[in-house]
């Protein structure tokens, strides 16, 4: 008897989805934030070592990521597919960006390929990637810049928000530290033996504002003053400021990076402090391969008969990886209600049933659309033909 890919891959998930909704359930009451994902790695870890699959833990030096592998019993010189799993939290509401639908998406999709694979005898080899703080560090970065990834066909990952795309393209993202470093002084009696951080810190936030006017609508900038001084009557020796800048495309990044650094340079200038700036990772803006997008969209318009989203906003570490190797960061309808992403009430959501039924529903949507590239070669050829257009035209976006 002939049985589809499709029910191949709907039977995996299917048979697996008690276990994800238990692993998705604990993950989401118990948040933990970035590079303190101890539990919810764990939680992955054993069940994927319990089904009989290998795992290397402590991947990139990141004490709460893994790799698991699976290698077909056909041999491994087919396609090397990767899919990513999410588990961090956010500060203050938890799962309110639904990372416990993203860690057993990845689980499912790695489930669903590893039967096709084996069913089918296709050759390649699977790996799952657990990928912490990426509401942080960015953690897919720091995996790629040690080389985790390298060798990969094709990478993909789910995210549940207000709607599905297969063409979500995020901001660039820079997140940066800044340090102002002056002298203290009582402010009533002797404030000019004093050096004000604070006011420094408060040039800076002001100047920012102003440059506002200046920005391209698709740029973005916005920070807080962590640490502006600790007594009122006591001209402040030190204060910091976080900062974040966001572009659409890479190549604009760099051009706000020094138009923003210049600011924070000038109020260290104008209060007589000395400052230092300490820059994280930049998320660079994610980038859809359009032929796996158009079929991860179509097949989705089926479900649930609306169009796909297009909107703009947020950032993602995966993007980096978007910027190198084929890829698809599928977007599904967290529960039909249009609650946006990191609120309390999203957080709710993303644990309830209906959710669950989205997320395995996106899962075997993007199952297909990886099997897809394995049985079907013109289509592949169709995929890697738009990955190269687009890394021929990367510069075109100033």
């Amino acid at each position: 008897m002939i049985i589809s890919v499709g029910k191949i891959i709907a039977g995996a998930i299917d048979e697996a989805s008690s276990d994800l909704r238990k692993l998705s359930l604990v993950i989401h009451d118990n948040p933990e934030l970035a590079l303190e994902e101890k539990a919810a790695c764990q939680l992955l870890v054993d069940y994927l070592e319990n089904s009989g699959f290998e795992v290397q833990r402590n991947v990139a030096g990141l004490s709460t990521a893994f790799v698991s592998t699976y290698v077909s019993s056909a041999g491994a010189h087919g396609l090397n597919i990767g899919f990513c799993s999410e588990y961090d939290a956010l500060p203050g509401i938890g799962h309110g960006c639904g990372h416990n639908l993203i860690a057993i998406s990845g689980v499912a999709m790695f489930l669903a390929i590893t039967r096709v694979m084996d069913k089918c005898r296709i050759p390649g080899t699977v790996k799952l990637y657990g990928t912490p703080a990426e509401e942080a560090i960015g953690g897919k970065i720091t995996m790629l810049d040690h080389g985790v990834f390298d060798g990969t066909d094709l990478l993909m990952m789910l995210h549940p928000t207000a709607g599905y795309s297969g063409a979500w393209h995020s901001q660039c993202c820079l997140s940066m530290k800044i340090e102002y470093f002056g002298k203290a002084s009582h402010a009533a009696m002797a404030p000019w033996d004093g050096i004000n951080a604070g006011t420094a810190a408060n040039i800076a936030m002001l100047t920012m504002g102003a440059l506002r006017e200046q920005l391209k609508p698709d740029w973005r900038t916005h920070g807080i003053i962590t640490n502006g001084g600790q007594a009122a009557n006591v001209i402040p020796e030190y204060s910091c400021i976080e900062y974040t800048i966001r572009t659409s495309w890479a190549s604009e990044l760099d051009i706000l990076r020094e138009r923003t650094l210049r600011v924070f340079e000038a109020a260290a200038l104008a209060t007589g402090c000395t400052h230092k700036v300490t820059e994280e990772f930049a998320y660079l803006d994610n980038q859809d391969n359009p032929v796996l997008g158009q079929l991860y969209e179509e097949i989705m318009e089926s479900e649930y008969h609306l169009p796909p989203e297009r909107g703009v906003g947020g950032s993602t570490d995966f993007g980096n990886l978007s910027q190198k190797f084929i890829s698809l960061h599928g977007m599904f309808d967290l529960a039909g209600t249009r609650v946006p992403n990191h609120t309390v009430e999203f957080t709710k959501e993303a644990r309830s049933a209906e959710a669950h039924r989205r997320t395995t529903f996106a899962a075997k949507t993007a199952a297909r659309v990886v099997a897809r590239c394995l049985v079907d070669e013109g289509f592949w050829k169709q995929v890697k033909r738009a990955h190269e257009e687009r890394q021929q035209n990367s510069g075109d976006h100033k």
